[in-house]
Protein backbone atom coordinates (compact mmCIF):
# COMPACT_ATOMS: atom_id res chain seq x y z
CA UNK A 1 0.00 0.00 0.00
CA UNK A 2 1.41 3.39 -1.03
CA UNK A 3 1.82 6.00 1.68
CA UNK A 4 -0.67 8.87 1.47
CA UNK A 5 0.45 11.89 -0.45
CA UNK A 6 1.55 14.95 1.47
CA UNK A 7 -1.05 17.12 -0.25
CA UNK A 8 -3.84 14.72 0.77
CA UNK A 9 -2.74 14.72 4.41
CA UNK A 10 -2.50 18.50 4.34
CA UNK A 11 -6.02 18.76 2.93
CA UNK A 12 -7.45 16.47 5.61
CA UNK A 13 -5.75 18.44 8.39
CA UNK A 14 -7.02 21.70 6.91
CA UNK A 15 -10.61 20.41 7.00
CA UNK A 16 -10.16 19.31 10.61
CA UNK A 17 -8.96 22.73 11.78
CA UNK A 18 -11.35 24.87 9.72
CA UNK A 19 -13.84 25.41 12.60
CA UNK A 20 -11.07 26.58 14.90
CA UNK A 21 -9.51 28.76 12.19
CA UNK A 22 -12.82 30.49 11.61
CA UNK A 23 -13.33 31.10 15.32
CA UNK A 24 -9.80 32.39 15.87
CA UNK A 25 -10.57 35.45 13.78
CA UNK A 26 -12.24 36.92 16.85
CA UNK A 27 -10.59 36.40 20.22
CA UNK A 28 -13.90 36.05 22.05
CA UNK A 29 -15.20 33.36 19.66
CA UNK A 30 -11.88 31.57 19.85
CA UNK A 31 -12.00 31.46 23.64
CA UNK A 32 -15.63 30.32 23.55
CA UNK A 33 -14.69 27.45 21.23
CA UNK A 34 -11.80 26.53 23.54
CA UNK A 35 -14.19 26.35 26.47
CA UNK A 36 -16.51 24.07 24.50
CA UNK A 37 -13.68 21.77 23.38
CA UNK A 38 -11.68 21.57 26.60
CA UNK A 39 -14.20 22.54 29.26
CA UNK A 40 -14.19 25.39 31.73
CA UNK A 41 -13.61 23.49 34.94
CA UNK A 42 -10.20 23.31 36.59
CA UNK A 43 -7.48 25.35 34.92
CA UNK A 44 -5.12 23.34 32.76
CA UNK A 45 -1.58 22.63 33.85
CA UNK A 46 -0.29 24.81 31.05
CA UNK A 47 -1.84 27.88 32.66
CA UNK A 48 -0.15 27.30 35.99
CA UNK A 49 3.37 27.68 34.61
CA UNK A 50 5.04 28.45 31.35
CA UNK A 51 5.00 25.60 28.86
CA UNK A 52 8.34 23.83 28.56
CA UNK A 53 8.01 23.74 24.79
CA UNK A 54 7.81 27.53 24.49
CA UNK A 55 9.69 29.27 27.30
CA UNK A 56 9.30 33.02 27.45
CA UNK A 57 13.00 33.69 27.88
CA UNK A 58 15.40 30.84 27.10
CA UNK A 59 17.85 30.61 29.98
CA UNK A 60 21.31 29.16 29.71
CA UNK A 61 24.06 29.66 32.28
CA UNK A 62 27.34 31.22 31.23
CA UNK A 63 29.28 28.08 32.12
CA UNK A 64 27.11 25.80 29.98
CA UNK A 65 27.20 28.22 27.07
CA UNK A 66 30.96 28.56 27.30
CA UNK A 67 31.49 24.79 27.34
CA UNK A 68 29.22 24.49 24.29
CA UNK A 69 31.35 27.01 22.43
CA UNK A 70 28.52 29.50 22.08
CA UNK A 71 30.27 32.38 23.82
CA UNK A 72 33.94 33.45 23.77
CA UNK A 73 35.92 32.94 26.95
CA UNK A 74 36.63 36.66 27.22
CA UNK A 75 32.90 37.37 27.64
CA UNK A 76 31.30 38.15 30.94
CA UNK A 77 31.35 35.72 33.86
CA UNK A 78 28.71 35.83 36.57
CA UNK A 79 29.11 35.26 40.29
CA UNK A 80 26.92 35.73 43.35
CA UNK A 81 28.29 38.98 44.73
CA UNK A 82 27.41 42.65 44.83
CA UNK A 83 23.65 43.03 45.43
CA UNK A 84 22.03 44.80 42.48
CA UNK A 85 20.74 48.33 42.74
CA UNK A 86 17.74 49.53 40.78
CA UNK A 87 17.49 52.93 39.15
CA UNK A 88 15.81 54.35 42.24
CA UNK A 89 19.07 53.79 44.17
CA UNK A 90 17.75 51.01 46.39
CA UNK A 91 19.08 47.50 46.95
CA UNK A 92 16.59 44.82 45.95
CA UNK A 93 16.63 41.74 48.14
CA UNK A 94 15.93 38.43 46.53
CA UNK A 95 16.91 39.50 43.02
CA UNK A 96 19.75 37.84 41.18
CA UNK A 97 23.08 39.45 42.04
CA UNK A 98 26.03 39.48 39.71
CA UNK A 99 29.66 40.43 39.39
CA UNK A 100 31.19 41.06 35.98
CA UNK A 101 34.75 40.79 34.75
CA UNK A 102 36.08 41.98 31.42
CA UNK A 103 39.25 40.87 29.63
CA UNK A 104 38.88 42.73 26.36
CA UNK A 105 36.27 45.45 26.12
CA UNK A 106 36.33 45.77 22.33
CA UNK A 107 34.83 42.29 22.01
CA UNK A 108 31.87 43.12 24.21
CA UNK A 109 28.78 43.15 22.05
CA UNK A 110 25.75 41.09 21.28
CA UNK A 111 26.77 37.42 21.50
CA UNK A 112 24.72 34.65 19.88
CA UNK A 113 23.65 32.64 22.86
CA UNK A 114 20.07 31.36 22.75
CA UNK A 115 17.71 29.53 20.45
CA UNK A 116 14.05 30.51 20.66
CA UNK A 117 11.10 28.15 20.61
CA UNK A 118 10.52 29.08 16.96
CA UNK A 119 14.02 27.94 16.01
CA UNK A 120 15.38 31.50 15.66
CA UNK A 121 18.85 32.36 16.90
CA UNK A 122 18.80 35.50 19.01
CA UNK A 123 21.39 37.38 21.00
CA UNK A 124 21.55 38.51 24.61
CA UNK A 125 22.31 42.10 25.52
CA UNK A 126 25.72 42.50 27.13
CA UNK A 127 26.19 44.01 30.57
CA UNK A 128 29.17 45.88 31.96
CA UNK A 129 29.80 46.93 35.56
CA UNK A 130 28.51 50.35 36.57
CA UNK A 131 29.15 51.91 39.96
CA UNK A 132 26.52 54.61 39.40
CA UNK A 133 22.90 54.79 38.31
CA UNK A 134 23.71 56.29 34.94
CA UNK A 135 20.29 55.90 33.28
CA UNK A 136 16.56 55.63 33.85
CA UNK A 137 13.88 53.70 31.96
CA UNK A 138 12.11 56.11 29.62
CA UNK A 139 9.82 53.77 27.62
CA UNK A 140 8.69 50.16 27.95
CA UNK A 141 6.68 47.74 25.81
CA UNK A 142 5.93 44.20 26.96
CA UNK A 143 3.48 41.45 26.05
CA UNK A 144 1.90 38.65 28.05
CA UNK A 145 -0.42 35.81 27.13
CA UNK A 146 -4.09 36.55 27.73
CA UNK A 147 -4.13 33.43 29.93
CA UNK A 148 -2.14 35.49 32.44
CA UNK A 149 -5.30 37.36 33.40
CA UNK A 150 -7.28 34.13 33.84
CA UNK A 151 -4.53 33.01 36.17
CA UNK A 152 -4.60 36.19 38.27
CA UNK A 153 -8.42 36.18 38.34
CA UNK A 154 -8.55 32.54 39.44
CA UNK A 155 -11.18 31.66 36.84
CA UNK A 156 -11.58 31.25 33.11
CA UNK A 157 -12.28 34.59 31.43
CA UNK A 158 -14.30 34.68 28.21
CA UNK A 159 -15.18 38.17 27.00
CA UNK A 160 -12.77 40.95 26.07
CA UNK A 161 -14.31 43.15 28.76
CA UNK A 162 -13.40 40.63 31.45
CA UNK A 163 -9.80 40.51 30.27
CA UNK A 164 -9.48 44.29 30.16
CA UNK A 165 -10.96 44.72 33.63
CA UNK A 166 -8.64 42.10 35.15
CA UNK A 167 -5.62 43.60 33.35
CA UNK A 168 -6.59 47.05 34.64
CA UNK A 169 -6.82 45.70 38.21
CA UNK A 170 -3.36 44.11 38.08
CA UNK A 171 -1.64 46.99 36.28
CA UNK A 172 -2.94 49.42 38.89
CA UNK A 173 -1.19 47.34 41.55
CA UNK A 174 2.08 47.64 39.61
CA UNK A 175 2.06 51.20 38.27
CA UNK A 176 -0.55 52.97 40.37
CA UNK A 177 -2.91 53.48 37.41
CA UNK A 178 -5.07 51.10 35.40
CA UNK A 179 -6.86 51.08 32.04
CA UNK A 180 -9.21 54.05 31.67
CA UNK A 181 -10.55 54.75 28.17
CA UNK A 182 -11.51 52.66 25.15
CA UNK A 183 -9.96 54.07 21.95
CA UNK A 184 -11.69 51.78 19.39
CA UNK A 185 -8.56 51.97 17.22
CA UNK A 186 -6.03 49.40 16.06
CA UNK A 187 -2.58 49.44 17.68
CA UNK A 188 0.52 47.67 16.37
CA UNK A 189 -1.60 45.11 14.50
CA UNK A 190 -3.79 44.51 17.57
CA UNK A 191 -7.50 44.68 16.75
CA UNK A 192 -8.38 47.12 19.56
CA UNK A 193 -6.72 49.47 22.06
CA UNK A 194 -7.26 51.31 25.34
CA UNK A 195 -5.61 54.20 27.20
CA UNK A 196 -3.47 53.44 30.23
CA UNK A 197 -3.97 55.91 33.07
CA UNK A 198 -4.07 59.64 32.32
CA UNK A 199 -2.29 59.27 28.99
CA UNK A 200 0.49 57.17 30.57
CA UNK A 201 0.51 54.61 27.77
CA UNK A 202 -1.62 52.32 25.64
CA UNK A 203 -2.98 48.77 25.72
CA UNK A 204 -3.32 46.59 22.61
CA UNK A 205 -5.57 43.53 22.62
CA UNK A 206 -7.30 41.26 20.11
CA UNK A 207 -5.92 38.59 17.77
CA UNK A 208 -2.09 38.70 17.66
CA UNK A 209 -1.51 35.18 18.98
CA UNK A 210 -3.82 35.76 21.95
CA UNK A 211 -1.49 38.19 23.70
CA UNK A 212 -1.88 41.65 25.23
CA UNK A 213 0.52 44.53 24.60
CA UNK A 214 1.27 47.06 27.35
CA UNK A 215 2.99 50.28 26.25
CA UNK A 216 4.31 52.48 29.08
CA UNK A 217 5.34 55.88 27.71
CA UNK A 218 8.00 58.20 29.06
CA UNK A 219 5.29 60.08 30.94
CA UNK A 220 4.08 56.79 32.42
CA UNK A 221 7.58 55.79 33.55
CA UNK A 222 7.99 59.18 35.21
CA UNK A 223 4.56 59.27 36.90
CA UNK A 224 4.26 55.65 38.08
CA UNK A 225 4.51 54.81 41.77
CA UNK A 226 8.01 54.38 43.15
CA UNK A 227 9.58 50.91 42.82
CA UNK A 228 7.30 49.97 39.93
CA UNK A 229 10.32 48.35 38.26
CA UNK A 230 10.66 45.79 41.06
CA UNK A 231 6.92 45.03 41.08
CA UNK A 232 6.88 44.59 37.31
CA UNK A 233 9.96 42.35 37.42
CA UNK A 234 8.27 40.09 39.98
CA UNK A 235 5.08 40.02 37.90
CA UNK A 236 6.88 39.08 34.67
CA UNK A 237 9.10 36.44 36.24
CA UNK A 238 6.71 34.88 38.76
CA UNK A 239 3.15 35.44 37.56
CA UNK A 240 2.87 36.23 33.84
CA UNK A 241 2.53 33.50 31.20
CA UNK A 242 4.77 33.84 28.14
CA UNK A 243 6.02 37.36 29.02
CA UNK A 244 8.30 39.20 26.64
CA UNK A 245 9.81 42.69 26.76
CA UNK A 246 9.60 43.91 23.17
CA UNK A 247 11.07 47.39 23.63
CA UNK A 248 12.81 49.39 26.34
CA UNK A 249 14.41 52.85 26.20
CA UNK A 250 17.17 53.92 28.60
CA UNK A 251 18.01 57.62 29.01
CA UNK A 252 20.92 59.63 30.45
CA UNK A 253 20.79 63.41 31.00
CA UNK A 254 23.48 66.07 31.37
CA UNK A 255 21.79 69.34 32.37
CA UNK A 256 24.91 71.51 31.95
CA UNK A 257 26.37 69.83 28.88
CA UNK A 258 29.70 69.63 30.71
CA UNK A 259 30.62 66.21 29.30
CA UNK A 260 27.78 65.17 26.97
CA UNK A 261 26.88 66.89 23.71
CA UNK A 262 25.88 66.03 20.15
CA UNK A 263 29.40 67.06 19.04
CA UNK A 264 30.90 64.54 21.50
CA UNK A 265 28.61 61.84 20.12
CA UNK A 266 29.60 62.58 16.53
CA UNK A 267 33.31 62.51 17.43
CA UNK A 268 32.88 59.15 19.21
CA UNK A 269 31.30 57.71 16.08
CA UNK A 270 34.20 58.97 13.96
CA UNK A 271 36.68 57.41 16.41
CA UNK A 272 34.93 53.99 16.24
CA UNK A 273 33.57 54.45 19.75
CA UNK A 274 30.26 52.95 18.60
CA UNK A 275 31.78 49.84 16.99
CA UNK A 276 32.68 46.73 18.97
CA UNK A 277 35.02 45.30 16.38
CA UNK A 278 37.88 47.40 15.04
CA UNK A 279 37.90 47.61 11.27
CA UNK A 280 34.26 46.57 11.04
CA UNK A 281 31.52 48.50 9.33
CA UNK A 282 30.40 51.35 11.62
CA UNK A 283 26.69 51.80 12.31
CA UNK A 284 24.78 54.33 10.26
CA UNK A 285 24.65 57.91 11.49
CA UNK A 286 22.38 60.87 10.79
CA UNK A 287 22.80 64.51 11.77
CA UNK A 288 19.48 66.35 12.09
CA UNK A 289 18.91 70.06 12.61
CA UNK A 290 20.96 73.07 11.56
CA UNK A 291 24.57 72.11 12.28
CA UNK A 292 26.28 74.78 10.17
CA UNK A 293 24.31 77.66 11.67
CA UNK A 294 22.64 76.54 14.92
CA UNK A 295 19.33 78.37 15.31
CA UNK A 296 18.55 77.41 18.89
CA UNK A 297 15.97 74.80 17.88
CA UNK A 298 18.31 71.95 18.77
CA UNK A 299 20.43 69.39 16.97
CA UNK A 300 20.22 65.58 16.96
CA UNK A 301 22.56 62.69 16.19
CA UNK A 302 21.12 59.22 15.58
CA UNK A 303 23.27 56.08 15.46
CA UNK A 304 21.98 52.89 13.87
CA UNK A 305 18.69 52.15 12.14
CA UNK A 306 15.34 52.66 13.85
CA UNK A 307 14.14 49.19 12.76
CA UNK A 308 17.18 47.40 14.20
CA UNK A 309 17.49 45.86 17.66
CA UNK A 310 19.56 48.78 18.96
CA UNK A 311 19.14 52.44 18.13
CA UNK A 312 20.71 55.46 19.80
CA UNK A 313 19.96 59.16 19.71
CA UNK A 314 21.70 62.21 21.20
CA UNK A 315 19.78 65.48 21.16
CA UNK A 316 19.73 68.91 22.76
CA UNK A 317 16.69 68.42 24.96
CA UNK A 318 16.75 71.83 26.61
CA UNK A 319 16.50 73.56 23.25
CA UNK A 320 13.81 71.11 22.16
CA UNK A 321 11.74 72.09 25.23
CA UNK A 322 12.02 75.76 24.25
CA UNK A 323 15.14 77.22 25.93
CA UNK A 324 17.49 78.36 23.16
CA UNK A 325 20.33 78.97 25.64
CA UNK A 326 20.12 75.60 27.41
CA UNK A 327 23.04 73.14 27.24
CA UNK A 328 20.91 70.21 28.44
CA UNK A 329 21.78 67.14 26.34
CA UNK A 330 20.12 63.73 26.51
CA UNK A 331 21.28 60.32 25.31
CA UNK A 332 18.69 57.59 24.69
CA UNK A 333 19.28 53.95 23.74
CA UNK A 334 16.34 52.00 22.36
CA UNK A 335 16.50 48.20 22.61
CA UNK A 336 14.00 46.03 20.71
CA UNK A 337 13.60 42.25 20.62
CA UNK A 338 13.86 42.10 16.83
CA UNK A 339 17.02 39.98 16.98
CA UNK A 340 17.67 40.00 20.70
CA UNK A 341 16.21 38.66 23.93
CA UNK A 342 15.69 41.42 26.51
CA UNK A 343 16.25 39.98 29.97
CA UNK A 344 13.75 41.19 32.63
CA UNK A 345 16.79 41.96 34.83
CA UNK A 346 17.08 45.16 32.82
CA UNK A 347 14.22 46.45 34.98
CA UNK A 348 16.38 46.13 38.11
CA UNK A 349 19.80 46.96 36.66
CA UNK A 350 19.31 49.20 33.60
CA UNK A 351 22.68 50.92 34.04
CA UNK A 352 24.66 47.74 33.31
CA UNK A 353 22.84 47.27 30.01
CA UNK A 354 23.21 50.95 29.17
CA UNK A 355 26.99 50.94 29.73
CA UNK A 356 27.29 47.76 27.63
CA UNK A 357 25.43 49.25 24.65
CA UNK A 358 28.51 50.84 23.01
CA UNK A 359 32.23 50.93 23.88
CA UNK A 360 32.20 54.71 24.35
CA UNK A 361 29.44 54.41 26.95
CA UNK A 362 31.99 53.19 29.52
CA UNK A 363 32.53 56.92 30.10
CA UNK A 364 29.14 56.97 31.88
CA UNK A 365 29.78 54.11 34.31
CA UNK A 366 30.67 56.42 37.23
CA UNK A 367 28.28 59.27 36.35
CA UNK A 368 24.89 59.61 38.05
CA UNK A 369 21.96 60.69 35.92
CA UNK A 370 19.42 63.08 37.48
CA UNK A 371 16.40 61.46 39.11
CA UNK A 372 13.11 61.34 37.21
CA UNK A 373 11.42 64.03 39.28
CA UNK A 374 14.43 66.33 38.85
CA UNK A 375 14.20 65.89 35.09
CA UNK A 376 10.46 66.53 35.20
CA UNK A 377 10.96 69.71 37.23
CA UNK A 378 13.65 71.02 34.87
CA UNK A 379 11.50 70.34 31.80
CA UNK A 380 8.50 71.95 33.51
CA UNK A 381 10.49 75.09 34.33
CA UNK A 382 11.65 75.48 30.73
CA UNK A 383 8.16 74.81 29.34
CA UNK A 384 6.46 77.33 31.64
CA UNK A 385 8.97 80.07 30.79
CA UNK A 386 8.62 79.37 27.06
CA UNK A 387 4.80 79.31 27.28
CA UNK A 388 4.79 82.70 29.04
CA UNK A 389 7.04 84.13 26.33
CA UNK A 390 4.78 82.79 23.57
CA UNK A 391 1.62 84.14 25.22
CA UNK A 392 3.21 87.56 25.75
CA UNK A 393 4.48 87.72 22.18
CA UNK A 394 1.22 86.62 20.52
CA UNK A 395 -1.47 87.99 22.85
CA UNK A 396 0.29 90.46 25.14
CA UNK A 397 -1.03 93.54 23.32
CA UNK A 398 -4.63 92.32 23.55
CA UNK A 399 -4.29 91.50 27.24
CA UNK A 400 -2.86 94.96 28.01
CA UNK A 401 -5.85 96.63 26.32
CA UNK A 402 -8.35 94.29 28.02
CA UNK A 403 -6.87 95.14 31.45
CA UNK A 404 -7.37 98.83 30.74
CA UNK A 405 -10.96 98.28 29.60
CA UNK A 406 -12.25 95.70 32.07
CA UNK A 407 -9.76 95.42 34.90
CA UNK A 408 -7.61 92.45 35.89
CA UNK A 409 -10.23 90.09 37.32
CA UNK A 410 -12.81 90.55 34.56
CA UNK A 411 -10.08 90.22 31.93
CA UNK A 412 -9.01 86.87 33.42
CA UNK A 413 -12.62 85.70 33.48
CA UNK A 414 -13.08 86.70 29.83
CA UNK A 415 -9.98 85.04 28.41
CA UNK A 416 -9.83 81.93 30.63
CA UNK A 417 -11.15 78.65 29.20
CA UNK A 418 -14.33 77.56 30.96
CA UNK A 419 -13.38 73.86 30.87
CA UNK A 420 -11.58 73.06 34.14
CA UNK A 421 -10.02 69.94 32.61
CA UNK A 422 -8.59 71.74 29.56
CA UNK A 423 -4.78 71.89 29.48
CA UNK A 424 -2.26 72.84 26.77
CA UNK A 425 -0.89 69.65 25.26
CA UNK A 426 2.74 70.46 26.07
CA UNK A 427 1.92 71.17 29.74
CA UNK A 428 -0.36 68.19 30.34
CA UNK A 429 2.50 65.80 31.30
CA UNK A 430 3.49 68.05 34.22
CA UNK A 431 -0.06 68.07 35.59
CA UNK A 432 -0.62 64.31 35.37
CA UNK A 433 0.24 61.87 38.15
CA UNK A 434 -0.45 58.22 38.91
CA UNK A 435 -3.74 59.09 40.65
CA UNK A 436 -4.98 61.69 38.15
CA UNK A 437 -7.24 61.27 35.15
CA UNK A 438 -10.33 59.11 34.58
CA UNK A 439 -11.43 56.30 36.90
CA UNK A 440 -9.96 52.91 35.89
CA UNK A 441 -12.34 50.57 34.07
CA UNK A 442 -12.39 48.00 36.86
CA UNK A 443 -13.59 50.68 39.31
CA UNK A 444 -16.21 52.27 37.10
CA UNK A 445 -19.83 51.81 38.21
CA UNK A 446 -21.77 49.83 35.64
CA UNK A 447 -25.37 50.82 34.85
CA UNK A 448 -28.02 48.71 36.53
CA UNK A 449 -29.94 46.24 34.38
CA UNK A 450 -33.32 44.62 35.05
CA UNK A 451 -33.11 41.32 36.90
CA UNK A 452 -34.62 39.35 34.03
CA UNK A 453 -31.65 40.10 31.71
CA UNK A 454 -28.90 39.28 34.19
CA UNK A 455 -26.66 36.49 32.89
CA UNK A 456 -23.37 35.14 34.22
CA UNK A 457 -20.42 36.81 32.48
CA UNK A 458 -18.43 33.55 32.46
CA UNK A 459 -19.05 29.88 33.28
CA UNK A 460 -18.58 28.80 36.93
CA UNK A 461 -15.02 27.87 37.80
CA UNK A 462 -16.00 24.43 39.15
CA UNK A 463 -18.26 23.14 36.40
CA UNK A 464 -21.42 24.38 34.73
CA UNK A 465 -23.69 23.07 37.47
CA UNK A 466 -21.58 24.31 40.36
CA UNK A 467 -20.01 21.04 41.45
CA UNK A 468 -16.41 20.11 40.75
CA UNK A 469 -16.04 19.25 37.06
CA UNK A 470 -15.10 15.67 36.22
CA UNK A 471 -12.08 14.99 34.06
Amino acid sequence: MKPPRHSLVKSVLKDMYNPYAEASGCSTRSRTLDSQMYGVGEPSQGRADRADSAPALPVRSSAIAENAGLVPKIAHVSATECPPINNMGKNLEGAQSEHWESVCEEDFGEVELVLTGKGETKTLLVRLPSSAQCCVIDWLNFTVSEDTWSKTAGRTLITDEEYIEEASRQLEKIFGFGITTHRSLKLNWYADSWVLGDGMGLIGFGKQNRTMLVMLSGQGCMSALADWEKRLYEFLTQVAIRPSISRIDLAHDDFDGSYLSVDWAYQQWKDDGCSFKKGGRPPEIQKLGNWDRPSGKGRTVTIGQRVSSKFCRFYEKGKKEGDKESNWCRCEVEFKNTNTVIDPLILLNPSKFFVGAYPCFTAFRTTETPARMTVKARAQHITVDDSIAITKRQFGKYIRVFRALFGDQETLDLITNSDENAFPKRMKPFLSFHDSGPVPIHKQVKPDSPDFIHFPSSPPFFGLSGERARL
